[in-house]
């Protein structure tokens, strides 16, 4: 099979596994707690106490559930992210080896999934942990696999490579920071240490685990949106010029500086920014030059909407992370303009808790994001590109609403039931709802097409799905 159509399906598979996820997710969410218990389904260790939503249970042995729960979970849509990458970068690139890349991707993806969301949720049976273990590792070896064999030409193509490099980096920081968890000692005192950070961030940095597993949560969203927008770049007409090119080639310092200072709190804490914030910052600045450097078309269009994708996008980044993050930051420590008393006074401090959590999410839902328009250009349809201007539009006002949410609150102790925020309730969950549905309608158009593929080939004498042509190869 063409390595372009194997890609497609890999795509959808990705794709079908995030909305299975993703839609066990919103049911485990506070709100739904009434439809939980209507269907019986009961978490141990739930933010949900007494009728309050707490930062986290208050609870030490309960707040380890949660928190199981929520690595485990997380690692699971990770996985699959990174997955429905690798199926874009063959469908972009067509490198050699691209059946196996695809074929151990999914196996890793899938075991992860199994392992992990049956581990957090079902029984704590070592197999079911085992599972995860090694999905995550075929996983890292589809990722090793894809760039031993990915031949670059031009600056986006070596920023891609230098971003696999980097994040197999970073996954063998996050095989460390697991493999910690034989040492009883090393993992009670690793999960204290989480636990009290949730309620008073300042304590983590103390922790050696802690500041490892900090470096390589960070790191690794960043690099992975740095990949993904210099793989949809490369699917557009660039203006000429030798500005382009060195924003082209700036790419890759600026990430790696970025990403190895991030994985350096490990070992030297919280100085690091020193280097991670301008890095950072450049990083950030040469992405949205870049993204109005490509020539877009109408948005109707799927190479249109891809275009203005990664110009809203980048506007959003700077609009509901980098600015924002740079104030709340400023914050901490002595009052501002915005935050009287600072973040970390006790009358204040779940504001920066709060705005880490979305800080951190809106970088996850950008990555997503940005695979489901790509998954439009994919399937090649109008209708998907009109489904990909939703999702977009969605997330743009989900995050417009995460920053009024925080910019917006008052001093004072942590809202029990901050669903009823009206920023909650009138911009971030109808946004979240407008994201949803343009995801179906992505889903369904790749779909199509996916199912499209399979009857082409199936008419194909000898076609086979693990085969790649060497036509493309």
């Amino acid at each position: 099979m063409r390595a372009e159509r194997l890609a497609l399906l890999h795509g959808f598979a990705a794709f079908t596994l995030a909305g299975l996820v993703l839609a066990w997710g919103v049911l485990l969410s506070p709100p739904m707690e009434p439809l939980r218990s209507a269907l019986g389904i009961e978490l141990e260790g739930t933010r949900l106490v007494d009728g309050r939503f707490e930062v986290i249970n208050l609870d030490y042995e309960a707040a380890k559930w949660f928190l199981a729960r929520a690595s485990h979970y997380y690692h699971v849509l990770f996985a699959i992210l990174l997955y429905g990458t690798l199926a874009v970068l063959v469908w972009r690139y067509k490198p050699p080896r691209s059946g196996e890349v695809l074929w151990l991707a999914g196996l890793g993806a899938g075991l992860t999934t199994i392992g992990g969301l049956g581990y957090a949720y079902a029984a704590r049976d070592p197999p079911l942990h085992g599972l995860f273990i090694a999905g995550l590792a075929v996983l890292f070896a589809a990722g090793a696999m894809a760039l031993w064999s990915f031949k670059p030409r031009d600056p986006l193509g070596y920023a891609v490579s230098v971003c696999g490099v980097l994040l197999l980096i970073g996954g063998a920081i996050g095989g460390y920071v697991a493999s910690n968890y034989m040492d009883k000692e090393a993992y009670e005192a690793f999960k204290s240490t989480f636990i009290e950070a949730r309620l008073d961030p300042g304590v983590g940095e103390e922790n050696e685990l802690w500041r490892a597993w900090t470096g390589h949560a960070h790191a690794m969203i960043a690099v992975a949106l740095s990949l993904v927008f210099a793989a949809a770049l490369s699917l557009l007409e660039l203006r000429t010029g030798l500005f382009t090119k060195l924003l082209l080639w700036s790419l890759i310092p600026t990430t790696t500086i970025m990403a190895v200072a991030s994985y350096s709190v490990w070992f030297v804490g919280g100085v690091a920014h020193k280097a991670i914030t301008p890095a950072a910052v450049l990083l950030t600045m040469a992405t949205l030059l870049l993204s109005f450097m490509a020539k877009a078309g109408s948005p109707l269009e799927p190479r249109g909407i891809l275009a203005w994708a990664l110009r809203v996008g980048n506007i959003g980044v700077w609009a509901f992370v980098s600015i924002p993050g740079a104030l709340v930051a400023i914050s901490l420590k002595k009052p501002t303009a915005f935050f009287n008393p600072p973040l970390r006074d006790p009358a204040w401090d779940w504001v920066e808790v709060a705005f880490s959590i979305g800080h951190w999410h809106i970088l996850l839902t950008a990555w997503g994001v940005t695979l489901a328009i790509l998954a439009a250009t994919m399937a090649g349809t109008r209708r998907a590109a009109i489904s990909a201007m939703a999702v977009l539009a969605g997330f743009t006002l989900a995050g417009v609403g995460f920053v009024a949410y925080i910019f917006t609150a008052d001093p004072g102790p942590y809202n029990l039931n901050p669903y009823t925020d009206p920023t909650i309730k009138f911009i971030v969950e109808p946004g979240l709802a407008i994201l949803t549905l343009g995801l179906i309608g992505v889903y369904i158009e790749i779909a199509r097409k996916a199912l499209q593929t399979l009857r082409t080939e199936g008419e194909q004498p000898g076609a086979m799905l693990g085969s790649v042509s060497s036509e493309t190869a």
